[in-house]
């Protein structure tokens, strides 16, 4: 095997330097910060879904909403109140029939 040697000046070494710390930054990022993995308070909480911070407690009384509490101290996952809103769509008339011509289909019914 021969291995390859490349010359580079100082001026390319500066933009590879910044190219592999770009990239260790961006990787490191994607692992450990997700955006949709930070915890919210219920002010930021009330804020991404637009209710009032009383309808939110009521939600949580009830269990209604997906929340950690520690203590008094109420947080919220972004991830899984955005997965709680989007299982709250509600389904239209032709997504009902859909799925029940679906059912009846694999079922032999019809």
């Amino acid at each position: 095997m021969n291995p390859q040697i490349y010359m580079l000046s100082e001026e390319g070494i500066k933009v590879l330097a910044e190219q592999i710390t770009e990239n260790i930054r961006s990787s490191f990022k994607n692992k450990f910060s997700s955006d949709e993995d930070e915890f919210l308070s219920i002010d930021e909480t009330a804020k991404l879904i637009n209710l009032k911070k009383s309808t939110i407690y009521g939600l949580v009384h009830k269990n209604d909403i997906p929340h950690f509490k520690n203590g008094k101290k109420l947080r919220f996952q972004k991830r899984e109140i955005l997965d709680w809103i989007k299982d709250g769509k509600r389904k239209t008339k032709s997504d009902i029939q859909k799925q029940a011509d679906t059912y009846l289909a694999n079922n032999n019914l019809i």
